[in-house]
């Protein structure tokens, strides 16, 4: 149902500055959806296997770089 046109709203006292930041961040802290123990872990491992394998291959890039720099000096 609806409010009859004649009720008057009185709008609540509105928070401001430091204090309506931390109601707000526990408010909205509140309603995230935690991931459970399981996805971290596979979340992490995942992403410390893509950090593995970016560093294998800038490895490979500066090794290749560097062969290619000893070469060019030999001739």
């Amino acid at each position: 149902m609806s409010k009859p046109k004649d009720a008057v709203v009185h709008p609540k006292p509105r928070r401001t500055g430091v204090v309506r930041f931390f109601v707000e961040t526990v408010h909205e802290l509140r309603r995230v959806r935690w991931p459970k123990r399981r996805e971290v872990v596979n979340y992490t491992v995942a992403a410390l296997l893509v950090c593995f394998l970016m560093g294998l291959l800038v490895w490979g890039f500066d090794l290749g770089v560097a062969r290619l720099f000893a070469l060019v000096n030999l001739v």
